[in-house]
């Protein structure tokens, strides 16, 4: 078959520098992110496990796959692996030169998948996580999209107001000389300051949003504080401890049916959870099972995975289908999770709603209120 040629050599191309695909790391390094959408990612996947269990050789499968997308960081990743295989690297080695398309989670589902001989297995399990995980993805994308929406009009409303129709008012108020009432001076005051210092208003909220993030994905304790602060809210924590529990079930059983080693996949599923609180569970429950614990005795140490959970785990290492029992737990968590997201939003969005109608009432009700009395007055005066 003609070598098909890329814009970037395999030689040439940055390695990345995590093996992460998502979220900071426990040591306060921040990881690598994915450079491609996960859609492409899932589509690949898919369709090589297709071809792979159709029996046409790796290295053909890639060269076809590589035709399928544009010139780009995902297409070069896919050529360079192809070269690899073709030097006669395994399939593992030359997707992990890539580790900001191809994260820990796939590389080492890949290589179990090769050691066990069962590769079209292996990708057919690792495209039905990635649907999964896309889907919840796009579930929660989805579902934030109008409270978001209601938010951001919320805020141009109010603030048009404040700066444009409030001071029209005022003047008009100040050329008839009339004494306001609290509410309307209020909102008069407010208006003035915002236009005195609208580099703050504007400024401000930018300031503050970017240092969040900087410290965020550099600063390690912030991040465990911020972490920490979401599990304890309500609705919010509750949500937070459906996601990862659901995450680290799904990764987890997806890695151990795959023959990934069980402390090798509590490495690895450690990464896949985005909360720091978790991730340092991960790692106790790890220690205590490489000291010979049971991984349910372990779960149950943490106090973050609830008693159904703990069982479900005690069932599987009994029977020796830890793996199923993870994936239905991962499923039931995870529809929990889509349920109570719905739940809330359902809550939020009219509650948003009252609000944004209580403001606008409110500046409305201080800007007519001097004209309501002024006409009260001419009613007494006649």
């Amino acid at each position: 078959m003609a070598r098909i040629q890329r814009k970037v050599p395999a030689a040439s191309r940055p390695s990345g520098g995590g093996s992460q695909a998502d979220g900071p790391a426990h040591d306060g390094t921040v990881l690598v992110k994915r450079k491609v959408p996960l859609k492409h990612i899932v589509q690949f996947t898919r369709m090589l496990a297709t071809m792979t269990e159709a029996g046409l050789p790796i290295l053909r499968n890639l060269r076809i796959l590589a035709d399928q997308w544009p010139e780009g960081r995902f297409k070069d990743a896919i050529l360079d692996a192809g070269d690899m295989v073709e030097e006669g690297q395994p399939l593992s080695d030359a997707l992990a030169q890539t580790p900001e398309v191809f994260d820990e989670l796939y590389v080492n589902m890949a290589r179990a998948g090769e050691a066990g001989g069962v590769l079209d297995k292996v990708f057919d399990r690792l495209a039905n996580f990635l649907e999964r995980s896309q889907a919840v993805r796009d579930k929660t994308k989805s579902a934030l999209t109008y409270p978001i929406v209601i938010f951001v009009v919320a805020i141009s409303v109010v603030s048009a107001l404040m700066l444009f129709v409030i001071p029209k008012f005022a003047e008009l108020y100040v050329d008839m000389d009339m004494v306001l009432p609290k509410l309307t001076q209020v909102m008069i005051n407010i208006s003035e300051g915002m236009q005195s210092y609208w580099y703050l208003v504007l400024g401000l909220p930018v300031v503050l949003w970017i240092t969040h993030m900087m410290l965020y994905r550099r600063g390690y304790g912030y991040r465990r504080n911020c972490h920490a602060i979401i599990l304890r809210m309500p609705v919010v924590g509750a949500l937070a401890e459906k996601s990862q529990v659901s995450r680290f079930s799904t990764t987890f059983g997806t890695l151990i049916a795959s023959g990934v080693p069980h402390l090798e996949a509590f490495d690895i599923t450690r990464g896949a959870l985005t909360n720091e609180i978790y991730r340092e569970c991960i790692t106790d429950i790890q220690e205590e099972v490489r000291e010979g614990e049971a991984i349910a005795a372990s779960l149950a140490s943490t106090g973050r995975f609830d008693d159904l959970v703990v069982a479900m785990f005690e069932v599987g290492e009994e029977t020796g289908e830890l793996d199923r029992m993870c994936m239905r737990i991962g499923d039931s968590y995870e529809e929990q999770y889509t349920r109570a997201l719905d739940n809330m939003l359902k809550l939020i969005e009219p509650i948003m709603l009252i609000v944004l109608a209580g403001l606008v009432g409110s500046i409305a009700l201080a800007l007519f209120l001097p004209l309501f009395k002024l006409l009260e007055e001419f009613g007494a005066q006649a």
